[in-house]
């Protein structure tokens, strides 16, 4: 009807259609997908969730790793908060929280019963118990620690060089080391390259999202500006340049570590061997509480090698 109570607004009811029609197309477009997203707290994620509209929305968290059904991560997709992260990267923290993620979603999960609608960006205490969310921020990076991580890695350094440069441009592991060799330049010798941050080695690997695929590549060493790792014999071409665009999942050994970086990566250098390509990626301008995540991880993860 119209204003006046006359015959009905044709204009109405034409706006009304074309918002319909969007809305089966948004949904056609999602339906038959299932999209996996973290939440993370100082890149340390806390919450992983998988939806698909209409029917799939379900979260599991490091203190309630069973699903949880809750209407309300329909819209984590649209929260700036929210990492997209691909399968095999979901699967690995999901491991870390002593779950095996499954391809099909879990049918009886119990629901969580809302009074509100949702807002992921700041959960109300009731979310927080519901899923057995607490703060990371409130575990606080053991200073002492870091810089005694930090320290012996730094004194290890000049032998590591030494070494690469006796052994014709290769650090030969340690028996039982899982650690990959680092390869050396065209003359011979380590990769030069200005260091403006501390390189911890670690063991552990990273999932790199390429496309619509993902590639899993062992960790050599991690710092606050950058990463170097081995890629296996996979059909990704890099050049010293190249962009990556994330999300990054590093996951640390033996420990259930696990760090997603939604940063950039600059490809600063790569070199070819027989254990696959070396190549080392600076990280893009990061937060703060990123910064924290990193090094929350290299003291997790860098103290396990002594």
């Amino acid at each position: 009807m119209s204003a006046l109570g006359g015959a009905p607004d044709v204009r109405y009811g034409l706006v009304c259609h074309a918002c319909r029609m969007a809305m089966v197309a948004a949904v056609t477009s999602q339906t038959g997908t299932v999209r996996y997203l973290v939440l993370a707290d100082h890149a340390v994620p806390y919450l992983l969730a998988r939806v698909r509209w209409p029917d799939v929305a379900q979260a599991i968290t490091a203190r309630c790793p069973d699903w949880l059904d809750d209407i309300g991560l329909l819209d984590l997709p649209y929260d700036p908060g929210a990492v997209p992260v691909s399968f095999t990267q979901a699967a690995s923290i999901a491991a870390a929280w002593g779950r095996q993620l499954a391809a099909e979603p879990a049918e009886d999960a119990p629901s969580f019963i809302r009074r509100m609608p949702a807002n992921w960006s700041d959960m109300t205490p009731g979310e927080r118990r519901a899923f057995g969310i607490e703060p990371v921020a409130r575990q606080r990076v053991s200073a002492r620690r870091l810089r005694r991580v930090l320290l012996s890695q730094a004194a290890a350094a000049p032998e590591l060089a030494a070494a690469a440069n006796g052994h014709g441009g290769t650090v030969q592991p340690s028996a039982g080391s899982r650690r990959p060799s680092v390869a050396a330049n065209r003359t011979g010798s380590a990769p030069a390259e200005r260091r403006e941050h501390i390189r911890v080695r670690v063991d552990g690997r990273v999932h790199i999202r390429s496309g619509q695929s993902t590639i899993s590549a062992p960790l050599v060493d991690l710092s606050e500006g950058g990463v170097h790792c081995v890629l296996p014999d996979v059909p990704l071409r890099l050049a010293p340049g190249d962009v990556l665009g994330g999300p990054f999942l590093f996951e640390g050994e033996p420990a259930a570590s696990r760090l997603c970086l939604a940063v950039p990566r600059r490809v600063s250098w790569v070199h070819g061997s027989r254990a696959g390509t070396h190549f080392r990626g600076t990280f893009g301008r990061g937060k703060d509480r990123e910064i924290t995540g990193i090094q929350r991880f290299l003291v997790t993860a860098g103290s396990r090698r002594g």
